[in-house]
């Protein structure tokens, strides 16, 4: 029997059309070849006289990551999708191979699997409508997330527990219940065993001052979470945050504080899960399907519409909802965030303004770049919002901490952290109205730097629905007194 041909390599697909792009793509990404002995493939290098369609099939499936170069000619190829296509789908579903993809120019991208998976730049920003020095940057970032992508060691499959029903139970009320020790326990799981989580990979980024330049240096993580599914094909990816301790808000000579960001204060906090990313369209959608708690889901209401962008337009009380749905489908405890919680796990044991560093830069973020925090670089104003997913993690694997959208909390708006508990629970004024003002975090694709610092604090009402505002939930492990 033969063993299996090793993945190891980049596999760019495109139309021939745009065979100029891979040029220009192979021109930016050859430093990187000779530097980290990057393998990259496309049909340029299959030698004269072999079989064509052999060459490409054998390609494939020595690929670890795969290139798209979507253009209205790429979607209209026979060839693209019926053999090219299908066995990339099919790998990356069973294999771990990892698909990226970039708009080259207008297309119906949206109507295609291949939306589903990780855009390198926003679908919104087509390489054919940017400038020559966009289209550089561009270029760029396509090179580090390949780069990165082949850096990083495939996905483990996860190993899921037999179903678990509910009280009377149909078929779509079955759900499986990873988790361990500190996670939540399945509905009637009274043994105390462990459940195992399945190891979470992403790559976390730091900013490094180089001479008179910001370098960033990628590191690629493990943590431990599970994926709490909602659909088929449409799942939360919940991290495993450590319990430990903290100093909560801004010092004192930080660049741009507010005064409602002190005093601070330690406060120490049990482990918790929180979501890996914002909730996006596509998770917002299939539990809104699901039967109500309290009020109805309006299963679409965002202002930009994607799969995988966040879901905004979407109230504190929306928020809530979608957290005792899933509270109720899942037997676990999910939630929004306390804002100790929120800040906590988006400095992931740092103290600088991001969790970058002392600034950041619109290769991390999604946010106003026509603006500067300190001495960071302006760059694109994107003015929408970006796919979940698309910048690098903070060190515990926490994706858009910073922009992209705010992030409700649990907690009432206090205009400063005097007598502010030390536990992590939210801070709840007793006897508070429903329309007493909540907690916002993160910053937006709208806001400016500063105000997507770690410490940054906003409220709202909390009936507002805005095209800047969306959430991520927090799940509690067994024994937590929120």
């Amino acid at each position: 029997m033969t063993s299996p041909v090793q993945r190891h390599q980049l596999f760019i697909s495109y139309s021939h059309r745009d065979r100029e792009w891979v040029n220009r793509l192979k021109t930016m990404i050859r430093p990187l070849v000779r530097a980290e002995d990057l393998k990259l493939w496309d049909d340029s290098q299959i030698p004269p006289g072999a079989k064509w369609r052999e060459e490409i099939e054998k390609a494939l499936s020595s690929a670890k990551v795969a290139l798209l170069l979507v253009s209205d000619e790429f979607l209209a190829s026979e060839f693209v999708t019926n053999s090219e296509l299908p066995p990339l789908l099919e790998a990356a579903q069973r294999e771990g191979l990892r698909i990226l993809w970039v708009c080259l120019s207008p297309c119906f991208v949206e109507f295609t699997p291949i939306h589903d998976f990780q855009a390198v730049v926003p679908p919104s920003q087509y390489l054919e409508g940017m400038g020559p020095l966009e289209q550089k940057e561009a270029l760029k970032r396509i090179a580090l997330s390949a780069r990165d992508a082949l850096a990083t060691p495939p996905p483990v499959a996860p190993v899921l527990e037999p179903p678990i029903a509910t009280t009377s139970p149909t078929s779509s009320e079955l759900t499986t219940r990873p988790a361990d020790a500190l996670a939540p326990e399945p509905a009637g799981q009274t043994d105390g065993a462990p459940w195992p989580l399945q190891p979470i990979r992403a790559t976390s980024c730091v900013l490094l001052r180089e001479g008179n330049r910001w370098k960033q240096q990628r590191t690629s993580l493990e943590m431990e979470g599970y994926r709490e599914e909602l659909a088929p094909g449409v799942a939360i990816t919940m991290v495993r945050i450590p319990g430990g301790s903290f100093r909560m808000g801004s010092p004192e000579d930080e660049p741009t504080r507010s005064d409602d960001e002190g005093p601070q204060h330690k406060v120490c906090l049990g482990p918790f899960f929180l979501a890996q990313t914002p909730i996006t369209q596509a998770q917002w959608r299939a539990v809104a399907l699901w039967e109500k708690v309290e009020r109805d889901l309006d299963p679409d209401p965002s202002n930009f519409k994607g799969t995988n962008r966040p879901v905004e337009m979407v109230s504190w009380f929306d928020a809530m909802e979608f957290c005792s749905r899933l509270g109720q489908r899942t037997g676990r405890r999910y939630t929004l965030p306390s804002e100790a919680q929120w800040e906590y796990a988006c400095r992931a044991g740092t103290t600088t303004p991001f969790h970058f560093g002392a600034t950041v830069t619109p290769e991390l973020a999604n946010y106003d770049a026509n603006k500067t925090y300190g001495d960071g670089p302006k760059g694109a104003y994107r003015k929408q919002t970006t796919d979940v997913g698309t910048f690098p993690a903070n060190a515990w694997g926490l994706q858009d901490m910073h922009g992209n959208v705010w992030e409700w909390c649990e907690d009432h708006w206090h205009s400063s952290y005097d007598f502010a508990a030390e536990d992590g629970q939210p801070w709840l004024i007793p006897a508070a109205g429903m329309n007493e003002q909540r907690l916002l975090r993160g910053g937006s694709w709208f806001d400016c730097p500063v105000g997507c610092r770690s410490a940054y604090r906003d409220s709202g009402h909390p009936g507002l629905r805005f095209y800047v505002v969306g959430f991520r939930v927090c799940c509690l492990p067994p024994g937590s007194t929120s």
